[in-house]
């Protein structure tokens, strides 16, 4: 599916926007458009409002509407339904439901510029706002080494209790990576039965030394509190700076992206891809790495950020090639009937 003519303009249109916001459009340029977006509750909402939406309300004189998201598909699919929201900020695992059931426009990439994006950003219905990644993590005045996952499950070596994440999602990936599967061969080892088999009795072997988090601010706490001794976490969360004592393995990361999708039948369609494009800019991604340690999902918002701040960033291209692209397709595929047996098994 193509967009509609006028929007191959928008990129134009856009830039003089950002650059000029008092000039009017010419008339035979698309009007710009109010958008209305879903944004889940959460401590980045407010940064994804000031530095990726609000400038595109600045550049153009409209407004930024925002529709209540609970983070659940079928809410997502009713606001969709009811035009109360022209795109929202999804997860992959929205992304590839409501993807494969055609509630979001797919993406014109020759519209829009796929070679401006990193690989993992570019999706068939979404654009790569930020991206993430969950790593090995660790108070280095208590442990000095630098552990991979092979050392995660060592607990003899390093002595002491590990966090992981209460899901099948993630867990089964590490628990194949402590096993010495390469990050290219986890999911093709995932889709055998037996694989799957292998990843949970790895996970039987470390069973007794789990402590299961579910809400991404609790392993910096279980680290912190010397509840962990190692644990798996999400970047964004964990306490960087210049006087943290935090440790970090970026070597077999689990990466996501978070993406925009637009609306199939959006009331504004032009002010959707307009304001995407607006905050993709590579400025306003390094500002927001910066407020949020989430990374930018352009190559050119990747460059802008320093040396130092590059080491932290999940875009970064060293960590992702040494990383594992969680693979959204897989999930939506199986994950149901993984979760299930991943429930059981904790509750044995």
């Amino acid at each position: 599916m193509r967009f509609p003519q006028k929007l191959a303009v928008l990129p134009l249109v856009v830039a003089a926007l950002a650059i000029a916001p008092s000039a009017r459009s010419a008339p035979d340029e698309p009007a710009p458009q109010p958008v209305s977006v879903a944004l889940r509750p959460g401590a980045g909402r407010e940064a994804v409002l000031k530095f990726l939406l609000k400038p595109y309300a600045a550049a153009t004189g409209t407004e930024i509407g925002e529709a209540a998201w609970d983070g659940f598909a079928d809410t997502l699919k009713k606001l969709f339904v009811e035009k109360k929201a022209d795109l929202a900020l999804v997860g992959g695992p929205v992304l590839a439901s409501l993807c494969h059931a055609q509630v979001f426009t797919r993406v014109d990439w020759q519209v829009l510029g796929r070679e401006k994006f990193l690989p993992l950003a570019v999706s068939d219905c979404g654009v790569g706002a930020y991206l993430s990644a969950t790593v090995l993590a660790w108070d280095r005045d208590k442990l000095k080494a630098s552990p991979g996952w092979g050392d995660f499950w060592d607990v003899a070596k390093y002595p002491g209790r590990r966090g992981l994440q209460k899901h099948a999602r993630g867990t089964l990936e590490i628990a194949l990576l402590a096993d010495g599967v390469a990050p290219g061969d986890i999911y093709r080892t995932l889709r055998a039965s037996e694989g799957v088999d292998r990843a949970f009795r790895k996970l039987d072997q470390l069973k007794p030394y789990i402590e299961w988090w579910d809400a991404s601010g609790q392993p910096a706490q279980y680290l912190a509190s010397g509840k962990v001794l190692l644990t798996s976490a999400p970047t964004s969360l964990l306490p960087f700076g210049p006087k943290s004592h935090l440790g970090v393995q970026w070597a077999g990361s689990l990466d996501e992206v978070t993406s925009w999708a637009v609306a199939q039948g959006a009331a504004h369609p032009q002010g959707a891809w307009a304001s995407i494009n607006i905050a993709t800019d590579a400025a306003r991604q390094a500002e927001f790495f910066r407020a949020t340690f989430l990374g930018p999902s352009t190559r050119a918002g990747e460059a802008l950020l320093p040396e130092d701040a590059r080491a932290q960033s999940p875009a970064s291209v060293a960590h992702l090639q040494s990383g594992l692209a969680v693979d959204e397709g897989f999930w939506l595929d199986n994950g149901d009937r993984l979760e299930a047996r991943f429930s059981a098994w904790v509750a044995k």
